[in-house]
């Protein structure tokens, strides 16, 4: 979009090409119209100059009235008119103008062509930015990363070159290329806390998730007014390196600051204190997770895991019965509910769960094992057996599992104290 400056420009140069004597009346209209900001009007008044009579000067305003109107497209008609009439008159600027008429068109190798040639007469450091938007639409990462360093030898602080950078390289799924250039943006705009924020994920996307902690850390420290979203990040970076107690501080104060957190916030909460040994703060936060998604069957098992621990055999299992209603396809919490009726020797009961959580797809070596020590417990061999059958065919070289078969053998074998 042109400026009034621009406008006042784009006269001047529109009167040196052809005086008000012999532009005719039309033609000082439009240029009265264009000066006053009336663009449609100057529109009609050059049109009806250029059917009198063809005119370079007059294609070239009316391919910026088009401009200032966003007519893309006429513009672009407009500006390739002039030079189609006048080649030799067009300066590096109108081929520039076309350029960025072609690019709002959605043609981006036509567009890149006229700031090619733009470049070709007079080069301007825009001129490269404007070729790798083109390259950016067109999906041409490489090229684009070419001209982006080439154009970065020239200004190597260039912001808005490094950002492009690191995108075009980013689109290459080079991500310690892109942690290179967020550390270059952030010598050239150290007081920018965005890119460490994107750093940081550049970071913890590549597994370098200490290094993302510290930067965003420092991010945190020098900017104060950094909230919700750095928090959660930073408190998600903690979870992933194994640092529940940071991850429950970050999540304490994202749950402080926020007017109305979610259920989500106070799960994440929940979790970390849990983590953390802190079962107190765990429950309050789960609780209020309850609260805020009376629906929302983790809480419940949370709280029965909380119970558990504490030895609250029946308090455990009615959070985690409550668990399951709210979700009865939770193999998660079948398998809890089965651990904790193991516990307190109730095979049949927990047989009948892990098999439930078999069911719904949770194949894992130890839970096949635990519902097949259930089985034989309740001293059901038919069941054991089959359910022996069916672990090792999912898990034929587990060690745990070949042991497990050995002592059903071994109980049922003849003469076995089992078979007496």
């Amino acid at each position: 979009m042109l400026n009034s400056k621009s406008i006042v420009v784009l006269l001047v140069l529109l009167v040196a090409v052809a005086s008000p004597a012999r532009l005719g009346d039309d033609a000082q209209l439009g240029n009265a119209a264009f000066e006053k900001g009336d663009f449609q009007e100057a529109v009609e008044r050059y049109e009806q100059a250029l059917r009198a009579k063809p005119s370079f000067g007059v294609y070239v305003n009316l391919g910026h009235c088009h401009t200032q109107l966003k007519n893309w497209s006429q513009a672009e008609n407009a500006y390739e008119a002039a030079i189609e009439l006048e080649s030799e008159s067009a300066t590096p600027e109108l081929w520039r103008f076309l350029g960025q008429a072609r690019y709002n068109s959605g043609r981006f190798e036509q567009a890149m062509k006229a700031f090619f040639e733009a470049a070709s007469l007079k080069p301007n450091d825009r001129d490269s930015i404007w070729i790798v938007r083109c390259m950016i639409e067109l999906e041409q990462w490489i090229q684009g990363q070419a001209v982006l360093l080439r154009h970065l030898q020239r200004k190597p602080k260039d912001i808005e070159a490094l950002e492009m950078l690191a995108y075009v390289i980013g689109r290459q799924d080079n991500l310690p290329g892109v942690i290179d250039v967020y550390r270059q943006l952030l010598t050239a705009a150290p007081r920018r806390t965005e890119y460490r924020i994107a750093l940081t994920n550049v970071l913890a996307a590549a597994g370098r998730a200490k290094e993302a902690i510290d930067t965003l850390e420092f991010a945190r420290r020098v900017d104060k007014g950094l909230g919700e979203r750095t928090n959660r990040l930073l408190a998600d970076l903690y979870l992933a390196e194994r640092m529940p107690q940071e991850a429950a501080a970050c999540y304490a104060r994202l749950v402080a600051i926020l007017d109305d957190p979610s259920s989500e916030d106070y799960y994440r909460l929940g979790a970390a204190y849990f983590q953390t040994g802190e079962p107190a703060s765990a429950e309050n936060a789960f609780k209020r997770m309850r609260q805020a998604a009376p629906t929302d069957f983790k809480a419940d098992l949370y709280l029965g895991h909380i119970a558990a621990e504490r030895d609250s055999f029946d308090k455990a299992k009615l959070h985690y019965q409550a668990a399951i209603e709210k979700n009865p396809s939770s193999a998660e919490t079948f398998v809890a509910l089965a651990d904790l009726q193991m516990k307190n020797r109730h095979y049949s009961d927990a047989a009948v769960h892990f098999a439930e959580a078999i069911a719904l797809g949770d194949n894992r070596p130890q839970v096949h094992y635990n519902h097949i020590l259930a089985l034989m417990h309740q001293a059901d061999s038919d069941l054991a057996k089959a359910a022996i059958k069916t672990a090792l065919a999912e898990h034929p070289s587990d060690k745990q599992l070949t042991r497990l078969l050995d002592q059903y053998v071994e109980q049922t074998a003849p003469g076995s104290a089992n078979n007496q």
